[in-house]
């Protein structure tokens, strides 16, 4: 079992005298032995009367319950992959991806942050708590109540932070918090004789307690001691993996710096790898990318995982750099006072050289299809690039066919970076793509489209340098479906990691179309039993063919019978003879049908039900529409009680899958959902 050590402080938390004698006998050897997490408490929910109701409570009372709510959601997440691409809520592909920052912070204090915050989390991706400069370092309490603080500061502006799952809910307020002890061998403060190193690695364990995001792990000290803080990260917790390594004394040949980058690695257990080098002639400021290029490639030649490698050179003489490493720099802030280290330029600064140089080209994405000017995509997409401070634009292309679209300009811009493709080319564009991706393939339908660049060999062409250049790189088209992620993420938060039920869970869908074959795909993800209806029997047929489940002729309860008195494939009776429990329903018919679900499933009949006695389960009803944002089968479903899952979810939560897709890094939950739900929202529900 998970178990939190709630850490309150004997003195500020009014512990009796007795009590706090308890504590320091039973702290080391019991509470924090036998938990996983730490929660640190002062004074929050403290007043002078006794058992005060919930409303008299301190304000910062609420805090407390938000950092244990972050500390179960990261507690829950599937442990990080090294070297997987796979877009989840903890894979360092996107936490560490293009053009994302995070910041040093260098406070001696904790709290010093709140006045910079709200600017600060406009530009980065992650804080850095540089834990060796904080004055209170070998206080763990102090360092871990600090790193709340930290979080608490940054919450009410952390636009660009990822979303967590938690429960049947998400949490969009979480900045990231990159955890290091920086020692003084490695351009820290950190003692590194061998009680300090000691130290360092209790403090390291303390940083994973706090559930933080990403721990910074030196990877040149004791190896039997790093394998064993490795060791309890893949054992127990999420945090993603840094290994680091800084070249203070000199500069190294490139070679040294590729051998570093592999050391870091950490024997195929870092989820990222960071080096920072010195040098002495400006002219070798490229030598950290250089060195990370040569790491990566040769990981790949030898079937080792390919992680994000970081790349700087100290100091003013290796600002460019810092320009040149695109994934997860570590940058400042023009609002503060002081740099963490030398040379070290803000995200806007990095950004604004990027353009300057070529780095980041300004990209048209679009979305394709015909009479489309009711869509959010461009304003929630461009809501999302304007976050992050990419120039990219977003458009709508309204076309009736889909030849129209692959001759047109912005099809063939050399700009095109991609696009949405929704109704009615969803499947009319698949001829004119190089590949699909496995879930497009099985759904059978397109609705994001990626470019992707591979170099031609230009040692095979005899032509003149104008045709060399034209071929230096070849535009691969790929066709993905993120339709079926943004059904899969809100059920799978609803329905839980598992089930004690002995009956077979079933969803039911309903409709014919793509975005039935996106929800039947995804009820697959989710291990579900699939019953398919359709007023036109020939489709739902066709989708039991593709996706496998059970075709219902209607929604009938057990024991209905047609017209000639005999059996029918009703809903009530395919449920009896599986033995299975509907838990959910999906609804892909237009708004305009009025469905409702048939009174039997509303009131918990006989074929719904568990086992005699249970507690009936209400299924979760999803409803694919997002105008209008109440249909009459969400009016009847909420009215019932049932949990319910509306189309504005699903659609920014495919558009997130898309932005990840594209941008190669997380995207800016809270911003994307906002703009739909300004859009979708009725004007009295906004207010």
């Amino acid at each position: 079992m998970l178990v939190v050590y709630v850490n309150v402080h004997s003195e500020e938390g009014n512990m009796s005298t007795a009590g706090r004698g308890r504590k320091e006998l039973l702290e080391e050897d019991v509470f924090r032995k036998y938990s996983d997490y730490e929660i640190c408490i002062k004074n929050e929910g403290l007043l002078d009367t006794n058992d005060p109701p919930p409303e008299l409570l301190s304000p910062s009372w609420s805090s407390i319950q938000w950092h244990l709510t972050r500390l179960l959601a990261r507690a829950s997440l599937p442990p990080p992959t090294p070297g997987s691409t796979t877009p989840t809520t903890n894979t360092a592909h996107l936490t560490m991806g293009s053009h994302t920052f995070f910041l040093s912070l260098s406070f001696p204090e904790a709290t010093s942050v709140q006045p910079y915050a709200e600017a600060m989390c406009r530009d980065v991706d992650a804080m850095e708590l540089r834990v060796d400069l904080l004055d209170c370092r070998e206080d763990s309490f102090e360092v871990l109540y600090g790193m709340q603080r930290v979080r608490e500061m940054c919450r009410p502006y952390a636009i660009r932070a990822p979303v967590l799952p938690n429960g049947g809910g998400v949490m969009e307020d979480s900045i990231p918090v990159v955890y290091t002890v920086r020692t003084a061998h490695q351009a820290g403060t950190w003692p590194d004789d061998s009680d300090g190193i000691d130290r360092m690695f209790d403090s390291l364990e303390m940083g994973l307690r706090a559930g933080v995001e990403v721990l910074d792990v030196e990877s040149a000290w004791d190896v039997e001691r790093t394998d064993g803080l490795l060791a309890l990260v893949e054992e127990r917790y999420t945090s993603q993996i840094l290994g680091s390594h800084h070249v203070v004394d000199g500069s190294i040949p490139t070679e040294e710096a590729v051998a570093l980058f592999q050391q870091c690695a950490l024997n195929g257990r870092a989820d990222a790898a960071k080096v920072v080098l010195t040098i002495e002639d400006g002219d070798m400021d490229h030598q950290a990318l250089d060195a990370a290029k040569i790491a990566r490639l040769l990981a790949q030649n030898e079937g080792r995982p390919i992680i994000p490698h970081i790349g700087v050179i100290l100091g003013e003489i290796g600002q460019y750099s810092r320009t040149l490493n695109v994934p997860f720099t570590p940058v400042t802030h023009e609002s503060l006072p002081t740099v963490a280290a030398p040379g070290q330029l803000s995200a806007k600064q990095l950004m604004a050289n990027r353009n300057l140089v070529g780095m980041v080209p300004t990209l048209r994405f679009g979305i394709l299809g015909h009479n489309i000017a009711y869509s959010v995509s461009p304003a929630m997409q461009g809501g999302g690039f304007a976050a992050v401070g990419l120039p990219h634009s977003f458009e709508l292309v309204d076309m009736e066919t889909v030849e129209e679209i692959v001759k047109g300009e912005f099809w063939l811009d050399e700009y095109f970076g991609g696009c949405c493709v929704t109704i009615p080319h969803k499947q009319a564009i698949i001829p004119y793509l190089n590949r699909l991706t496995d879930a497009a393939e099985a759904i059978g339908a397109v609705n994001t489209v990626l470019v992707q660049e591979t170099n031609t060999n230009l040692d095979a062409v005899n032509d003149d340098e104008e045709t060399k250049k034209k071929m230096m790189t070849e535009r691969v088209l790929v066709g993905d479906n993120t339709d079926w992620k943004g059904i899969f993420n809100p059920l799978n938060r609803l329905l839980g990691s598992g089930s004690d039920s002995i009956k077979k869970e079933v969803a039911l869908i309903l409709g014919g179309g793509g975005t039935a074959r996106a929800a039947a795909y995804a009820a697959t993800q989710l291990g579900l039993e699939k019953v398919y209806y359709n007023r036109t029997p020939s489709k739902a047929e066709e989708l039991a063919a593709r996706f496998g489940g059970t075709v219902a002729l209607n929604l009938d309860g057990s024991g209905s019978c047609d017209e000639g008195g005999q059996s029918s494939s009703s809903l009530g009776d395919i449920l009896k003879s599986m033995g299975g429990e509907l838990r959910v329903v999906i609804s892909t018919l237009p708004a305009a049908a009025e469905f409702e679900l048939p009174n039997w499933i509303i009131k918990g009949g006989s074929s719904g039900k568990g086992q005699e006695g249970d507690v009936y389960r209400r299924p979760i009803v999803f409803d694919v529409n997002y105008k209008p944002y109440y249909t009459k089968l969400l009016y009847q479903a909420e009215g019932e009680g049932f949990p319910i899952v509306r189309g504005s979810e699903m659609l920014w939560e495919q558009g997130v899958g898309q932005f990840e897709l594209w941008m190669g890094r997380t995207a800016p939950y809270k911003v994307m959902k906002d703009v739909v739900l300004k859009n979708c929202l009725p004007v009295e529900e906004e207010k």
